[in-house]
């Protein structure tokens, strides 16, 4: 019932932020798309240079210019070039299986795919869904996107759109309308805050509370190395591995799935004996943590369903112990059983806090409106002589939100005033 209400109420809120919308600048978009082509034809080029070697004949278009030796988008072609050329004796051409492989070829193709990604994820197809009267962009909001209460998004999907990095930010060409400013703010560490809450953890929960950063504070564990305040800079491997293992768990992820994310964090390819080590050494570091997963992993098998301290449920077919896919099918319940109290908690607390806000405006006359959420971060369009007064309600709105499940670890939520869409 408590879970009901929150989703009626969370309803009002989440039409207002539709109407609402976020202005784009466009001019400014299509100079980063611009950009962005440069780079991926420059990689494309070097590409088709690097393996000129490997081929005995160069091919010449009808122009008399220098033709592709291959299709870089052709699996086939490029499979003939890693197996038969190259001898790397790859099973395919997927970026899963090529970031543990360490040769200069794959490193310009994996580069060139990431800016054919971001150019096909965020080109013209994305700006068309620009509303030609307001000029901003409506996303649709599905308050249940997800069987754990969070938020998806589209028309366009405004939670693929990545934090701002020197060669793709998008989110500076977010802008308020003039006199206005974007108040931003999200929750620290929050799923990790929630996991040291739920399992009670006293070793994470001091860490979380002195301000360590955690996944440095991890790693010292793991590897018994002392902490220090610039153990990142010192160790930078060790938190590397340290920090997919922590998000890793939450999500159930077994040993081989850690050794690819702990791959791709550290660049070095990893077998999963050593994923199990690393599992190993964490929940040795965590203990409660290991107790706490295995115990709700087992309850939801037991009981069909899994819920946060709020009261949200996920519910599950129950396996009949003569089912022939019957350990598949508990792996799948427990997997999702070990995610759901932390991100379903996470989804409540933000909820809450836009209820909260949207309160907290209408109640006060703020000149102000909430325009976006993503995962745990709110973002609000304010009167610019507002705007620092509304960041600093925004973020204790935020915070007394995610008390209500969290006593034992210090919750915290820094805003950003600002004309862009950045934290």
């Amino acid at each position: 019932m408590n879970i009901a209400k929150l989703e009626f109420a969370t309803t009002r809120v989440v039409a207002e932020m539709e109407l609402n919308g976020i202005y784009i600048d466009v001019a400014r978009w299509r100079e980063i798309m611009k950009n962005l082509e440069v780079k991926r034809s420059q990689l494309a080029k070097d590409f088709q240079e690097s393996i000129k070697p490997y081929y005995k004949t160069n091919m010449i278009d009808l122009f008399g210019n220098q033709a592709d030796i291959i299709n870089m988008n052709s699996n086939v072609q490029l499979m003939d070039l890693l197996n038969n050329r190259l001898k790397l004796n790859v099973p395919s051409t997927g970026d899963g299986i090529l970031q543990g492989v360490s040769h200069p070829v794959v490193k310009i193709l994996r580069e060139y795919r990431g800016y054919a990604k971001l150019m096909s994820a965020f080109g013209e197809s994305l700006l068309a869904k620009m509303n030609p009267v307001t000029g901003r962009f409506h996303p649709e909001y599905n308050q249940l996107g997800a069987a754990t209460g969070r938020f998806s998004c589209n028309n366009p999907n405004l939670q693929q759109i990545p934090r701002n990095s020197a060669e793709a930010p998008f989110r500076t060409c977010f802008n308020p309308q003039p006199g206005y400013k974007l108040v931003t703010a999200d929750y620290s560490s929050f799923e990790m805050r929630i996991l040291a809450e739920l399992s009670g953890d006293e070793k994470m929960i001091n860490a979380l509370n002195q301000g360590l950063d955690i996944h440095s504070y991890t790693a010292s564990l793991m590897f018994n190395v002392p902490y220090s305040d610039d153990f990142k800079k010192k160790y930078p491997q060790l938190r590397q591995i340290a920090k997919p293992i922590g998000f890793g768990l939450m999500y159930g992820m077994g040993a081989m799935g850690l050794s690819g994310r702990i791959a791709a964090e550290t660049g070095t390819p990893i077998t999963k004996e050593q994923g199990e080590e690393y599992i190993s050494k964490y929940f040795a570091s965590y203990p409660s943590v290991k107790t706490f997963l295995d115990r709700i992993a087992k309850r939801a098998v037991q009981l069909g369903y899994s819920e946060t301290p709020a009261g949200r449920k996920r519910w599950y077919h129950k396996v009949e112990k003569d089912d022939p896919d019957y350990r598949k099918k508990v792996s799948s319940i427990e997997r999702e059983a070990k995610n759901h109290p932390i991100q379903g908690t996470n989804a409540d607390a933000v909820k809450y806090a836009l209820v909260y806000l949207q309160e907290r405006m209408k109640k006060e006359g703020v000149d102000a409106r909430l325009i976006l959420t993503v995962h745990d971060e709110i973002v609000s369009e304010v009167r610019e002589d507002q705007a620092d007064y509304w960041a600093q309600v925004q973020s204790d709105e935020m915070v007394r939100a995610a008390q209500l499940f969290i006593h034992k670890v210090v919750v915290k939520s820094d805003p950003c005033v600002g004309d862009v869409w950045e934290h």
